[in-house]
């Protein structure tokens, strides 16, 4: 059956683009080199390596191979819309246009199949020296490694950060850690970014004033196990902009901890899941390094 294939990206990455082999649909689509990242059924992530020595990619694609997952799709909107793609790449640009710490998109595009669209693709620039929040807070459980002003700093960095992206209007949608990059620094507050946020960047009218709690949920979810109940406090009169807890406080805290504790064990199995995926390819990878001569 006859496709068509799309893509657009940023002029200014065409060259880095073209030197990592993602220049045309054609290439992007066909990619097996690279560090996988993440994976699921019909999503993979790809790490890119720049050989020109600058910031690499990464490189997300989503695979509908049934015709049942095109035909949803396209009943979701993508027959005449955006693909998922394509909204993430406009959800990361509308929060960078608005000032909110956000992985930088350089590239989409699409396969159609009849027009129904059978594969879709981003590309994101990597952030240099970053690290998933979760994989951070895995390597320094319970932060007995990080100094006292280091998470304290963290605390109130995150926290400006999630409340000048409510601010100017942007909602995330799946605000775990496993979706922010923290990038430590030694003599300053830590560099938060986000990155795969659902595509729906702008809040809508009439959602009410209670759609942040589930925002503040999520990264509850995380943070309990990785932080103290007095850092989750702090967090919440930094984001608040609040000197102490209020009593008109009370009932925001009490729906943002409910909202938690019933994510917490499907978001833990993810975890787990992505932990095991991780150490799948570190043995993968050790077991592909030739064996090193008997002295």
């Amino acid at each position: 059956m006859m496709h068509t294939d799309f893509m657009r990206m940023d002029p200014a990455y065409a060259d880095a683009l073209r030197a990592c082999g993602l220049d045309t649909p054609a290439r992007v689509l066909d990619r097996v080199e690279g560090g996988v990242v993440a994976w699921s059924r019909t999503t993979e992530t790809l790490h890119i390596a720049n050989p020109e020595g600058g910031p690499g990619f990464y490189l997300k694609r989503y695979r509908y191979p049934r015709w049942k997952n095109r035909l949803r799709g396209a009943l979701r909107g993508t027959f005449f819309g955006s693909h998922r793609g394509l909204a993430e790449y406009r959800t990361l640009q509308a929060m960078r246009a608005a000032g909110v710490p956000a992985v930088r998109a350089v590239a989409y595009g699409a396969r159609r199949l009849a027009h129904f669209v059978s594969t879709c693709f981003l590309i994101t620039e990597e952030t240099p020296a970053a690290m998933n929040l979760t994989s951070f807070a895995q390597r320094h459980p319970g932060g007995a490694t990080v100094p006292l002003r280091v998470r304290r700093d963290g605390v109130d960095a995150l926290a400006a950060a999630v409340a000048h992206m409510h601010a100017a209007g942007c909602e995330h949608g799946q605000l775990f850690w496993r979706n922010i990059l923290v990038r430590p620094a030694a003599h300053a507050p830590p560099e938060f970014f986000f990155l795969d946020p659902q595509p729906q960047p702008i809040r809508r009218m009439g959602r009410g004033d209670r759609w942040w709690r589930r925002e503040l949920a999520c990264l509850l979810v995380s943070a309990r196990g990785f932080s103290t109940a007095g850092e989750r406090l702090r967090f919440f009169l930094r984001y608040s902009g609040a000197e102490r807890l209020t009593p008109e406080m009370k009932p925001a805290l009490r729906d943002i901890a409910e909202r938690a504790g019933r994510w917490s064990r499907h978001e833990a199995q993810r975890v787990r899941m992505n932990g095991l995926f991780t150490g799948w390819l570190a043995q993968l990878e050790a077991e592909s390094r030739p064996a090193e001569p008997a002295s």
